[in-house]
């Protein structure tokens, strides 16, 4: 769960148009277009999710964070039979109680929650969650693993730089790759990352 507390706010006297903050955002609720030859940002509140990545990255410090009255983004997993819950976070390799998001410290048990909901694209998981509403680097990785474990494979926008690809993990390393670096303890590391995707859950 991510409690949202702030919204992103153009200053358009600053905006050059680059288009940077549309980019960035993990939920696509910037647009920017050109109203009589100058650029036009619009944020779309009731999409953002306060993550900073505008803000923090915006070249010409046109943007700025303001208060909201806080709400929580969140999926409530008591909706889902716990079973189906457990099979999907078990499939995309991940324990249901581990911690997936480290800025909103969600848990494997709601992002498969929100994708039994009906959670198709990154974006939709990180409205329904809170997840990849932080930093938005090391959630990218198992929202793509929980949609693609639920048979999902959204296409990459070209209008965006989130969502670029899924990285291999330890069950996925190729027989080249460990023959090339027998010093690296490949074996070692799946059976101790199935020992905990395996583990039972704690009531």
């Amino acid at each position: 769960m991510k409690i949202v507390s702030v919204h992103a706010h153009v200053n358009r006297e600053l905006c050059t148009g680059c288009k940077t903050c549309a980019m960035v955002c993990p939920v696509y609720a910037v647009t920017v277009k050109r109203e009589n030859g100058k650029p036009r940002v619009d944020i779309d509140i009731r999409k953002c999710v306060g993550c900073w990545n505008c803000e923090q990255r915006c070249p010409e410090h046109a943007i700025n964070m303001e208060p909201c009255e806080p709400y929580p983004l969140q999926t409530d997993i008591s909706r889902w039979d716990y079973k189906e819950i457990e099979a999907l976070c078990r499939k995309a390799r991940f324990h249901p109680q581990q911690v997936v998001c480290y800025c909103s410290a969600s848990r494997a048990e709601e992002l498969a929650a929100a994708v039994l909901a009906g959670a198709k694209t990154p974006d939709a998981v990180v409205l329904a969650t809170g997840i990849g509403a932080g930093c938005g680097i090391e959630c990218n990785q198992p929202i793509q693993r929980f949609l693609e474990a639920a048979g999902w494979r959204p296409e990459r926008r070209k209008d965006s730089y989130q969502w670029y690809g899924r990285t291999t993990t330890v069950w996925e390393v190729s027989p080249e790759v460990k023959a090339n670096h027998p010093g690296f303890r490949f074996l070692e590391d799946r059976e101790l990352m199935d020992r905990i995707v395996n583990a039972p859950v704690k009531p």
